[in-house]
């Protein structure tokens, strides 16, 4: 038996692929900016879940208008992707905003918090 699914290597293609294409082909520098973090396919690859973030702290306006983006060039995108991974039927994209790294650096500066001796804080 294989010891791994056909969606998940679709969706290490897909990331492979969007990546490329967000570094070469799309010349908006808020895509630019952005890295795809993971992606998730459906088992009926019908579909790709896509999350990606920004390489610096983006507040909630910034990846808003990042996710809009995305969305307006999502047409071209997919057609790009299609062109650069071998499926009979490309997935339809949909956009997410990755934020497991703030949360990450929340948790750590809660548990610094809770670390530091009495009376001192790093506020």
């Amino acid at each position: 038996m294989r010891s791994y699914k056909r969606t998940d290597r679709i969706a290490s293609l897909i990331k492979q692929a969007m990546s490329e294409i967000f570094l070469y082909e799309v010349h908006d520098p808020k895509i630019q900016a952005a890295i795809v973090s993971h992606v998730i396919v459906t088992p009926d690859i019908g579909l790709a879940r896509i999350y990606v973030r920004t390489m610096l702290h983006a507040d909630e306006e910034q990846r808003l208008e990042l996710l809009e983006e995305l969305a307006n060039h999502k047409g071209f995108l997919r057609a790009a992707m299609a062109k650069k991974i071998n499926l009979m039927r490309a997935p339809r994209l949909e956009f997410y905003f990755d934020d497991f790294q703030d949360e990450v650096a929340r948790i750590d500066e809660l548990l610094a918090k809770l670390n530091a001796p009495d009376g001192f804080h790093n506020d």
